[in-house]
């Protein structure tokens, strides 16, 4: 969920940097999701300018897709790689200290990662307190997830509520509350927030993966056909964006949608 909430633009990212062969080649191997590639091409962009938070973040966010797509027992032997993202992301946060995209990934690592390789949910807290205080919509997103991720379901039913009342427009608090509420079994309004995503952005692919994803986590039976469509619709769309939910990701919803 956290990496939902504050998930870094890459295309406005690459927007807005210099072109350079390296850094062009390596958003392009990102958004094939070929990320050992990535990770060689962004290795080579920072090499010729190692004090570019978006290259550090660009490098982390590559690592940690990898692993991702690795087996659970490949993840196993793969610690050093690990722990390399979150040096890229605190290497990112250290160049530009009010990055919310570098803040909000370093969140997402300490949240989610084993105390083995840096996890710290005490410590995803504290980022989640700093990226409020920059933005107060986003470290509500961030507060919610945290409580979350701790179990806390009353607090993070309020986070999410309070970022949606911050910013009413963004669809990604929109989506992000109507999983949290499927994933909690408040059908009714989650399937609210969801209908209110379909009227607004109808032809968003992150409309149709959010919505999958929650009637997937609710067991929502009476959702099924219309969520593996939805899925199904999303792996025949050539992504637009190399940010959006990676077709690995969303191929394994597919097949916990067809068991």
């Amino acid at each position: 969920m956290a990496a939902r909430l504050i998930a870094c633009s890459l295309l406005a990212a690459a927007c807005s940097l210099a072109s350079g062969s390296a850094w062009d080649t390596g958003v392009r191997h990102y958004a094939a999701e070929d990320y050992r590639k990535a990770q060689a091409s962004f290795e080579d962009a920072l090499a010729q300018d190692p004090q570019s938070p978006a290259y550090n973040l660009w490098l982390g966010h590559a690592i940690g897709r990898r692993l991702q797509a690795m087996s659970a027992f490949r993840r196993i032997g793969a610690m050093p790689l690990a722990r390399k993202v979150k040096r890229q992301y605190e290497k990112a946060v250290e160049l530009d200290g009010g990055n919310l995209n570098a803040l909000g990934a370093l969140m997402e690592f300490l949240l989610g990662a084993p105390s083995m390789v840096g996890g710290s949910k005490s410590d995803a807290r504290k980022i989640a307190e700093r990226i409020g205080s920059i933005n107060a919509a986003r470290g509500a997103a961030a507060m919610a997830a945290c409580h979350q991720a701790s179990g806390e379901l009353e607090e993070a039913r309020d986070q999410f509520a309070l970022a949606r009342q911050i910013e009413p427009e963004n669809l990604t608090y929109i989506l992000a509350h109507a999983e949290f509420l499927a994933g909690v079994g408040e059908h009714s309004d989650s399937d609210e927030l969801l209908d209110l995503a379909f009227r607004r952005e109808g032809d968003n692919p992150a409309v149709w993966v959010a919505a999958a994803r929650a009637w997937s986590s609710a067991g929502r039976k009476d959702r099924r056909a219309r969520a593996r469509a939805l899925v199904q619709h999303y792996l025949e769309t050539p992504k637009t964006n190399p940010d959006a939910e990676p077709y690995f990701i969303v191929r394994a919803l597919l097949k916990q949608l067809s068991r």
